[in-house]
């Protein structure tokens, strides 16, 4: 909610978010919700992306499908009539997403950036791509309290018209708890809980 009222995302514009866990399927609903024309999400797990339909997206891409960065940037670049996207919101959490994001951005195009939060890691670019691009990059982790009124007021709206329930937490008994960290890596929860 509040990295798209950062970056003043406006009626009709495109977006890509860059990973469709949790927060990038948040991201989605929030986009079309504010009037995004066209919202791609990217990401290599198949549930996820049926997900990010269901909450949204217009168009998904693979990427274990659609495996070179080249590739899905051209693919952005055909979805958004060759303009490449207005806004692109990073939370995937790994630094190697943002160079390709910001190849995604078309001109005056803006990038949120949420997913990076391990400090250390770092990513190589070239900042006259940024530069000659008059882009502007966003970096998203604390927000103004006001926004939770926006964001639960947006939950209400949307409460039955999403599949907010699929994004509860899968709940494991303590004794599976070796089993609840494989689903967590193996992506196929969303989100897991133990419950003691």
């Amino acid at each position: 909610m509040y990295g798209l009222e950062r970056v003043d995302l406006q009626l009709g514009e495109s977006v890509v978010v860059q990973g469709a866990g949790a927060l990038g399927l948040y991201a989605v609903a929030v986009a079309k919700a504010r009037g995004a024309a066209t919202v791609i999400a990217i990401d290599g797990v198949p549930e996820r992306l049926e997900l990010a339909t269901e909450f949204g997206a217009d168009a998904v891409i693979d990427i274990t499908e659609v495996t070179t960065e080249r590739d899905r940037t051209k693919i952005v670049r055909s979805l958004t009539q060759g303009h490449g996207a207005d806004v692109v919101v990073e939370v995937v959490g790994h630094p190697s997403a943002i160079d390709e994001g910001l190849k995604m951005l078309g001109q005056f195009g803006r990038y949120v950036e949420i997913g990076n939060i391990n400090i250390g890691k770092t990513f190589e670019f070239d900042p006259s791509r940024f530069v000659f691009g008059n882009k502007t990059m966003v970096g998203v982790s604390l927000y103004d309290p006001a926004v939770l009124s926006r964001a639960l007021a947006f939950l209400e709206q949307y409460q039955d018209k999403l599949p907010f329930d699929r994004l509860a937490a899968a709940c494991y008994p303590l004794d599976q708890i070796n089993e609840a960290f494989t689903a967590a890596e193996d992506k196929r929860d969303v989100r897991a809980s133990i419950v003691p």
